[in-house]
């Protein structure tokens, strides 16, 4: 279960660095069926929320 989830975090972070989609979309394309728990995961593994990721990957005033 812990590389499954790690291989949905992965897939969400490439779609939070190279598209638009919104986080819950992301989210959902990821597999995860609560865009509540796709924050806290992703939280916890990347240490910021899906948002502030995406702004800093795109060099946003957070990154």
């Amino acid at each position: 279960m812990r590389a499954l989830r790690e291989a949905r975090l992965r897939h969400a972070a490439r779609l939070l660095e190279g598209t638009d989609l919104p986080v819950e979309r992301v989210a959902a394309a990821s597999g995860f069926a609560s865009p509540f728990h796709f924050n806290r995961v992703f939280r916890e593994r990347y240490g910021t929320p899906p948002g502030a990721y995406r702004n800093a990957a795109h060099g946003g005033p957070w990154g």
